[in-house]
């Protein structure tokens, strides 16, 4: 095991995984654009991406927190912890959700105690290319939270790569309508071909307010094909280019803090995946929801999956793969162009939320 690596971190492939990954990669060139090429179902999650979105906001009483401070460096620093509370949550190995389907929904919320509950809903608002819009609020605080994800998949050799466009919009009514817009970090898969299977973040990612002249660099840090860790964070907490504060750790594991004058010494727990709160999350029952809705759509795959029988969730990922070809073969027939229902499209790839269903 590799220095900065957990249990979790790695897949061990089987004899039959092995040679199903082998034959998978033989179809690959390098550049080459992996969102139309089939992924093994070896190598899915058993959720769709809308889901996974959702992820950020296991620990939303973070943004509440933000919210109540009256200072607005705090406030920075509250939502920088918020922001890197959310990428824990993934399953042991690697795993690729699955892609959403045109007009996909998924929706669930999150309580929040006496602040009372975080709404969330997603959509697959484009398939070619795949585009993720998501919304969420918290009428209590006056709190929107509004994100677009554009995942760009690429082979790169030894690695597969989902280089991410789209940011994070977080809007603190409360404030006078306070805005701070943040950047995606992208995903690799590691040793594809030689070596450990290993999901690693990396890339600079921001976050900014311009009403405050808060600025939060952040930066994902790749292993070194020698030496270094895995899983590395680290970040720059600025008010009107000055650095205030800095951070460092693992954003799997434990981060810290301390002032941009302070020594090594003066640093202090910022955030420990292991001790913090959870908060819960409720998804509506599968009687309920409807046919477009993220579980039911994908629900016999995912019980193929964890029940670890690959040929049947390979048969269930082409019976909804070959229904969606035939709604858009009967689109295309009748002369209709998709449109969105929970979302509109804006400029520069902005995608307002219009409402629910």
């Amino acid at each position: 095991m590799f220095k900065g690596q957990s249990e979790d971190d790695i897949e061990i492939l089987n004899e039959n995984t092995k040679s199903m990954l082998m034959q998978f990669m033989g179809q690959l060139k390098i550049g080459m654009d992996l969102t139309k090429i089939p992924i093994p179902c070896d190598f899915l999650e058993p959720r769709s991406l809308l889901e996974k979105l959702t992820d950020f906001n296991t620990h939303a009483h973070l943004l509440t927190t933000a919210m109540d401070d009256d200072d607005p460096i705090q406030r920075m620093v509250h939502l920088v912890r918020w922001y890197l509370s959310g990428w824990h949550v993934k399953p042991k190995g690697v795993k690729k959700p699955y892609n959403p389907v045109l007009g996909e929904v998924f929706r669930c919320n999150y309580e929040l105690r006496e602040n009372g509950l975080m709404t969330c809903i997603g959509e697959q608002v484009s398939h070619h290319p795949p585009k993720s819009a998501i919304y969420a609020e918290c009428k209590q605080k006056e709190l929107l939270l509004e994100g677009w994800y554009y995942p760009r998949s690429k082979f790169l050799g030894n690695s597969a790569a989902s280089i991410t466009e789209g940011n994070i919009k977080i809007t603190f009514g409360s404030r006078g309508n306070e805005v701070y817009t943040a950047t995606w970090p992208s995903v690799y898969a590691r040793g594809v071909i030689f070596g450990k299977l290993i999901m690693e973040m990396a890339g600079k990612t921001k976050i900014e307010c311009k009403k405050t002249n808060m600025l939060a660099e952040i930066e994902f840090k790749s292993k070194p094909f020698f030496g270094g860790e895995y899983n590395v964070v680290s970040a720059k907490i600025k008010h009107k280019k000055k650095t205030i504060y800095q951070i460092r750790g693992k954003w799997n594991e434990k981060l810290y803090i301390k002032g941009k004058d302070s020594d090594k010494n003066s640093e202090e727990l910022f955030f420990d995946v292991r001790s913090a709160e959870v908060v819960p999350k409720h998804v509506p029952p599968m009687e309920v929801q409807k046919d477009n809705e993220s579980r039911k759509l994908w629900d016999n795959l995912t019980k193929a999956i964890k029940q670890n029988d690959v040929q049947l969730a390979a048969i269930e990922k082409d019976k909804v793969e070959t229904e969606q070809r035939n709604v858009k073969k009967e689109r295309e027939q009748q002369g209709q162009v998709f449109t969105p229902k929970l979302f509109k499209a804006g400029p520069e790839d902005f995608w307002t939320f219009v409402g629910f269903e």
